[in-house]
């Protein structure tokens, strides 16, 4: 996912909004959101421990909205000196602000996000993998802030799509995204993270017409 496109990243996290036009059989609909994106994560090569994290900061039109997940993995030592990995995970959103300049240079974003943390313990026992314990998890709420400063040049991508079946439907749509690439400094809760990220714009459109 970190090496998919500016356009596809942030259109997973789009809200299309629907516009009936006069006729049944026409719709068009439209987004225009700018987002920060912020990735930070590390690998133990001795031991094997991993950890991947990530936050959206997506402005629609002056609603925002922050979304911030973890997910890690650690060797851990199970009953009878069976080895074995704990893995926990957090996934959360909420209201937030974002301010960039105009060229996307430099950004900021902050908000506290409510979820849910999980964890549970894998472990070896020579037959296959088995649970140590079903998994333990609850709510949790943290308050998040990321900055961003562009590394790179603008950056400007268009793609356009069409689908068609002669005398049943015909639709087209088109997204366009600028934006730069940059370095990520970002704290939740108590714990700082740096990492890279992207800052900027992306516009979405679509026509369909059936007969």
């Amino acid at each position: 996912m970190r090496r998919a496109s500016f356009v596809a990243l942030v259109l997973v996290l789009g809200v299309l909004v629907a516009t009936p036009a006069a006729a049944r059989d026409v719709s068009n609909g439209s987004q225009t959101m700018v987002q920060m994106q912020g990735y930070w994560g590390s690998y133990d090569d001795a031991t094997g421990a991993y950890v991947d994290a990530g936050i959206y900061a997506s402005d629609y039109g002056g609603e925002v909205w922050i979304e911030y997940y973890r997910f890690s993995s650690t060797p851990v030592t199970c009953e009878d000196d069976v080895p074995g990995w704990l893995y926990e995970s957090f996934w959360g959103s909420g209201p937030g602000t974002l301010e960039t300049d105009r060229r996307y240079t430099s950004g900021t974003a902050a908000g506290t996000v409510t979820g849910w943390t999980e964890s549970w313990t894998d472990c070896w026992y020579g037959e296959g993998v088995v649970p140590q314990n079903g998994g333990s998890g609850g709510e949790a709420t943290f308050d998040v802030t990321a900055h961003f400063t562009s590394t790179s040049s603008l950056i400007r991508e268009r793609s356009s799509n069409s689908f068609k079946i002669p005398g049943e439907t015909n639709s087209h749509s088109s997204e366009a995204a600028t934006y730069r690439s940059g370095d990520v400094h970002a704290m939740v809760g108590d714990e700082t993270f740096s990492g890279f990220g992207r800052l900027g714009k992306v516009s979405w459109r679509y026509h369909s017409n059936t007969p």
